[in-house]
């Protein structure tokens, strides 16, 4: 355990050195949220209620929701992908540690950085925006929320590891991690609430696990949905990262032969 503390301590100090690259990528999260609240303001001029949604609402949905993507977001496919093609993968082969492991401790120790970034810039636009958005003060209701978004942030890690490990059998996976994150935002929420589409596809989003990083608990921070819908989302994210980790150690063993079968 202490070495992979280590890890996550030396990346720590190194995601600090690029501290101006990271504040470049808040301003430009900072610029989307405020795009898409003169967006939904401009739409809203005329109504004041749109597919169940009030203008403080959906200004609050947009807020809070980014905030949660903001917090469960990850690169971990480059780095997974970058080290299987470059060689870099044998050094922990040959060593008594886990690459496993080692590339979660390390993106912890990355993540925290941007994390603590992200969760400033968009407390920011929040305060700026603090006359609209709604305050929910329930104990019960942000607990369930925290949970869901520990889990979605592990969950998302696992998801991009697991696109990661792709490497193993294609030279480039820019393309599926692309067309997995369009995906991901779609189901998520992120474009809009999915209350805006039939009902088919707000069944299915509650059946995969991206909804719980964006929609499912801005909606529970709303209390447009109830504890026990909540609740039902915690057990199905559990089974998603049970699911996961399970196809992740199938592909590990396979693209394992495959890698020490070219002699790398």
């Amino acid at each position: 355990m202490k070495k992979y503390l280590t890890v996550i301590n030396v990346y720590w100090q190194r995601a600090l050195t690029y501290r101006s690259t990271v504040f470049a990528y808040r301003v430009g999260e900072m610029a989307e949220v405020l795009i898409l609240i003169l967006m939904w303001s401009s739409i809203y001029d005329k109504q004041d209620v749109i597919k169940g949604f009030t203008l403080p609402e959906m200004i609050t949905y947009v807020l809070i929701g980014n905030l949660f993507n903001a917090i469960t977001r990850n690169f971990l496919t480059h780095i997974v992908a970058s080290d299987i093609k470059e060689g870099r993968l044998s050094t922990f082969l040959l060593q008594p540690i886990s690459y496993f492991n080692f590339i979660l401790s390390r993106e912890l120790g990355r993540l925290s950085v941007a994390f603590l970034m992200s969760i400033s810039s968009q407390v920011i636009v929040i305060l700026f925006f603090l006359s609209k958005f709604i305050l929910n003060s329930d104990i019960i209701y942000l607990s369930v929320i925290l949970l869901m978004i520990i889990l979605a942030f592990v969950s998302e890690l696992l998801i991009s590891y697991l696109i990661g490990l792709i490497a193993f059998w294609a030279d480039e996976v820019d393309g599926i991690f692309t067309t997995v994150d369009r995906l991901r935002k779609f189901f998520s929420g992120g474009y809009f609430p999915l209350n805006f589409l039939p009902p088919i596809f707000v069944t299915a989003s509650f059946s995969l696990p991206f909804a719980y990083s964006f929609f499912v608990p801005a909606q529970l921070y709303l209390k447009k949905i109830d504890i026990s819908a909540g609740i039902r989302g915690i057990f199905i994210q559990l089974i998603w990262i049970a699911l996961l980790y399970g196809i992740i150690r199938l592909l590990w063993r396979r693209g394992l032969k495959k890698y020490e079968g070219v002699g790398i």
